[in-house]
């Protein structure tokens, strides 16, 4: 080896100072990285996939449950059950609710959503509620990641293949390898003079999307009515192609709601003159109209069950076409029994929460066939919050409140 033409000990000095302040340095970006923050505990087998249900279940019974409260409603992904609690995501046995992976991170989850095979986990940090990271529901392995401006408070739905992340100013879609689609309301960087983050001081009401449109529910200081805004994904992400649609006479605290958006059809809340839903065409011409008798529960809610569109109204359930979303039937509260939530499909059923009972209805006609008993213990139902169910192979699951139950 050719020794060093000249090494002094003022040379190993600074050699020892210069490799000092690297591990420093390298030791502070460690500390401070999302990777000493995050504990992921995959499972060493994938979940099986469960088998679909040939009929609905005679009798269930309560088999386990969970807290959740970063779901709204049971996350069924490949072969696991996903519920969110403080930091922690857990991917469950579906027959068990024994956790089979985990992921947590140094920082409190604001939802939890899902898409195609992966669970979605939004964590907060000092920019909003815009860290999300995708989960592998059959092992917990991590998938794609995206970082954003986001609110300190979001609504996460989704649709599948795509999720849509709703705060008071902002919302944001994004498919599944997390890209953003579709950006709108207020920026931090406001860099193009084109930009929807040029206009402030509007408040987003209620928001859905499908793969490929959203509609919002806005309400601006510039403007006394509710508009609502189509939106489709344009050249540029932050710059969608907008149809503005007036609600004259329609104010923020109305209740007015965006009720789901399937394809380039919107269903849409309006309380006056008359409580009713309208579907509008992606060019904002109302098709149909379906009056209600009341307004619905603040607490109303949508959901996809198989062909159909249910909507609970806080005592009946609207069921929609899922492609046009035309008006179908409704199921109504007998004089015994109400619904307490939106449906699911089993086997070519639509099953619907009602009290004491899960209902089984014909998905064609909405004729009742029959009701399943359901001992829901008392406290385990909040009042006015929605009984929300999905369905994994033979099981049945149920979001109440805060807590996820397994019924089998």
């Amino acid at each position: 080896m050719v020794k060093p033409e000249r090494r002094t000990k003022g040379d190993l000095l600074a050699a020892a100072a210069i490799a000092i302040v690297v591990a420093a340095v390298a030791s502070l970006i460690w500390w401070t990285s999302d990777a000493r923050a995050t504990i992921s505990r995959p499972a060493a087998i994938p979940a099986p996939n469960p088998t679909p249900a040939r009929e609905v279940p005679a009798t269930l019974t309560q088999l386990w449950t969970a807290a959740s409260p970063a779901t709204t409603a049971p996350l069924v992904i490949s072969g696991t059950i996903a519920t969110g609690n403080g930091r922690r995501v857990d991917g469950r046995d579906p027959a068990t609710g024994q956790s089979r992976w985990s992921y947590s991170r140094d920082a409190d989850l604001c939802g939890l959503s899902w898409i195609y095979r992966y669970a979605v986990a939004v964590y907060k940090d000092d920019r909003g509620c815009g860290q999300v990271s995708t989960l592998d529901g059959s092992n917990g392995r991590r998938g794609a990641a995206r970082s954003s401006y986001a609110d300190p408070r979001v609504r996460l739905t989704s649709d599948g293949m795509t999720v849509l992340s709703t705060g008071d100013t902002r919302l944001e879609l994004w498919r599944s390898d997390m890209v953003r689609m579709l950006a709108y309301g207020e920026t931090d960087a406001r860099v193009k003079p084109s930009s929807r983050g040029l206009h402030s001081g509007c408040r987003l009401i209620s928001a859905a999307a499908s793969s490929s449109a959203v509609s919002v529910l806005e309400s601006c200081k510039s403007q006394a009515d509710l508009r609502l805004v189509l939106l489709r994904p344009g050249k540029e992400d932050d710059e969608p192609a907008q149809h503005a649609v007036s609600e004259p006479g329609v104010k923020a605290d109305s209740g007015a709601r965006v009720v789901a958006v399937r394809e380039n059809n919107t269903a849409v809340y309006v309380p006056l003159p008359q409580p009713r839903v309208d579907v509008l065409d992606e060019t904002g011409t109302v098709v149909s109209t379906t009056l209600l008798p009341k307004p619905p529960s603040p607490a109303a809610v949508a959901s996809l069950a198989g062909n159909s569109v249910t909507w609970w109204t806080g005592d009946s359930v609207l069921v929609f076409d899922a492609t046009s979303l035309a008006p179908r039937y409704t199921i109504a509260a007998g004089d015994t029994t109400a619904p307490l939530g939106p449906g699911a499909m089993m086997a070519g059923k639509l099953l619907v929460p009602v009290t004491g009972a899960i209902g089984v209805y014909d998905q064609i006609s909405g004729a009742n066939e029959r009701y399943i008993p359901v001992n829901r213990a008392p406290g385990s139902q909040q009042p006015g919050v929605p009984v929300v169910p999905a369905v994994s192979g033979s099981h049945v699951y149920e979001q109440r409140g805060d807590t996820v139950v397994a019924l089998g």
